[in-house]
């Protein structure tokens, strides 16, 4: 059984159903709110458990309710949770959600404690680390413990897979400890200032990163699929063709899926990289169809059965 180490994010989700996204100064209404577990952490691992992986959760919450609903929920998705910490002075992190009917969103967040997680933190949680296969960060933590985990996992011999969201400038220290990075098309061209309409140029800004040592990128294109560059050469993954609903926890999904495909012994195949994203992009086509967010991530079984 795969073991997957997730170092992010833990947030309370406020969603909001619209007819369509607002523009400034609009004032609207919703036609349904969900409230729930989320953040791009906690949804990644969520993906990975109910496939069947053995998740280890680095990170924290705030001394208050959604904290403590937030760690029964991991809990309860057969997360292990000991080495999720809790900061005295902040709060647990919150985002909130606008979607439309055409599946389209906006995510305002509230980091709170997510921010508050340490290196010295991470040294505790060395073992996790080191037990694991893959382990997997967002830039919703901060990022020199990302760095600093990240380094620890090289040392061991561990998968590191980074994904650059939301979307800033990558140290050159965490660049040469990334085995894996995903970025969306956004944050692709923040990262590269590549145009991510042209399939050249997103090749041409990811070797960019790989010659500073990311080790393949993978970059998810929306409906489009996604275009693997890797020293082996390039390919693009097409989608699958469904109609989408609600786009939220649809890459965080593809993430934690594509972490139980890989393989440590293979991972300089680009064969491996290319069967892992086609099973992440079909794991991820399911949790568009459907409203909300790890509510909407499906379990092993819907995939053999669909």
């Amino acid at each position: 059984m795969k073991k997957i180490c997730i170092l992010g994010s833990i947030n309370m989700d406020s969603s909001l159903l619209l007819e369509s996204l607002p523009v400034e100064g609009e004032t609207i209404f919703a036609t349904d709110k969900m409230v729930g577990p989320g953040g791009k952490g906690f949804n990644q691992a969520v993906s990975a458990a109910r496939l069947g992986a053995t998740v280890q959760f680095i990170g924290k919450i705030g001394q208050d309710e959604n904290g403590k609903q937030l760690m029964a929920t991991m809990q309860q998705e057969g997360i292990l949770t000991d080495h999720v910490y809790t900061d005295p002075h902040l709060p647990t992190g919150e985002a909130l959600i606008l979607f439309a009917n055409n599946g389209s969103n906006m995510i305002v967040v509230s980091a709170g404690s997510n921010m508050g997680l340490t290196t010295q933190e991470v040294d505790l949680s060395r073992e996790n680390i080191g037990s694991s296969d893959v382990i997997v960060a967002q830039f919703e933590v901060p990022i020199p413990v990302i760095e600093h985990a990240f380094a620890l996992a090289k040392d061991a011999g561990k998968i590191t897979v980074l994904n650059p969201a939301p979307a800033k400038e990558i140290p050159a220290g965490l660049l040469s400890v990334t085995d894996i990075l995903i970025p969306n098309e956004s944050e692709m061209h923040i990262l590269t200032g590549c145009n991510t309409t042209s399939e050249d140029e997103i090749v041409q800004g990811a070797h960019k990163l790989m010659e500073q040592g990311v080790g393949c990128v993978i970059v998810t294109l929306g409906e489009r699929g996604s275009l693997i560059c890797h020293p082996e050469g390039s390919i693009a993954v097409p989608a699958e063709k469904v109609q989408a609903i609600d786009t939220t926890a649809a890459g965080d999904s593809f993430i934690g899926a594509l972490c139980t495909r890989l393989q440590g012994n293979h991972l300089k195949s680009l064969d491996n990289i290319i069967e892992a994203v086609k099973f992440a992009s079909k794991f991820s086509s399911i949790v568009v169809q459907r409203k909300g967010a790890f509510q909407s991530i499906p379990y092993a079984h819907e995939l053999t059965n669909g």
